[in-house]
């Protein structure tokens, strides 16, 4: 059941919105930021925003080669969850469900309810958002959710990552997701730079945007194997480096094992524990 609603929130410093269905006034072209709620099978809620069909600019020219080319893409209409699934939102589904609790559901650190579930492998995330009506999102449409239509380099502008913006820096685990309202996107997501990586349905590839689709991109790959290969992850998590947290930043469970292998601070036990994920709605379904 999706509920429209229309909701004005005031956000520190750099998000600017006033009244119902504000205006987010850093970004670029306007955009009007717009609330619904999905529910779930169980009664839960998940709070989303509205991406509006259209294309944007998406990779580049600064990260890691595998952000290039920076090319141009158009996506049909899409809600988005405002946060990241909450370990409240993913423990009402493994109670409906009957299913086991994540790898770090039992630990205090970890299994807060307002903090973002971890430790919940790609499958399980997708089945999640299955059984919610929703999917994951693609790459492509979180990365238009995180960074808008103004090339911005975080979710909220051009301005250095601080402290105000985001969990991340090698800090000691997931906040509660809503706790930088300052680094929401131009849409009015939070916490996509930081906090906790997110799955998205596309298989990484290094070079996919050599020969990306122009319309709705999605790397499908080997998907349909139930175990399937490596995925994208987006958005970086309270260890990432400030260049991890940038919209275009682009990762996978291999390349995160590479960089454990170059970090001997990096204690490859809590892979999973810094990777969670949201929800989307396509509207053209």
């Amino acid at each position: 059941m999706q509920k429209s609603t229309c909701a004005s929130r005031r956000v520190a410093l750099l998000l600017m919105m006033v009244g119902c269905g504000g205006v987010n006034e850093l970004a670029g072209p306007e955009i009007t930021i717009s609330e619904s709620t999905s529910t779930t099978p169980a009664g839960s809620e998940h709070i989303q925003v509205l991406v509006p069909a259209g294309p944007f600019k998406m990779g580049s020219q600064e990260g890691s080669t595998n952000e290039r080319p920076v090319h141009q893409v158009t996506l049909d209409a899409f809600y988005i969850d405002r946060f990241e699934v909450t370990n409240a939102l993913y423990f009402a589904y493994v109670e409906a469900m009957g299913e086991g609790l994540p790898q770090f559901g039992r630990e205090s650190a970890y299994n807060q309810a307002a903090q973002p579930v971890v430790g919940v492998s790609w499958s399980g995330a997708e089945a999640y958002c299955i059984w919610a009506g929703m999917q994951l999102p693609t790459e492509a449409q979180w990365e238009k959710a995180a960074g808008g239509l103004d090339g911005r380099k975080y979710p909220w502008g051009n301005e250095n990552p601080t402290v105000l913006f985001g969990n991340f820096g090698r800090g000691v685990g997931p906040a509660p997701v809503g706790s930088y309202p300052a680094g929401a996107s131009p849409y009015g997501a939070e916490d996509m730079a930081g906090n906790v990586w997110e799955w998205t349905v596309d298989q990484y590839e290094h070079i996919f945007y050599d020969r990306s689709p122009e319309v709705n991109p999605v790397n499908l790959g080997e998907s349909g194997l139930e175990t399937g290969p490596d995925r994208t992850l987006r958005g970086g998590s309270w260890y990432s480096s400030a260049d991890e947290v940038r919209v275009a930043a682009r990762s996978s469970i291999h390349l995160l094992e590479l960089r454990a292998e170059q970090d001997p601070e990096f204690d490859n036990s809590l892979m999973f524990a810094r990777i969670g994920f949201r929800c989307v709605k396509n509207l053209s379904n």
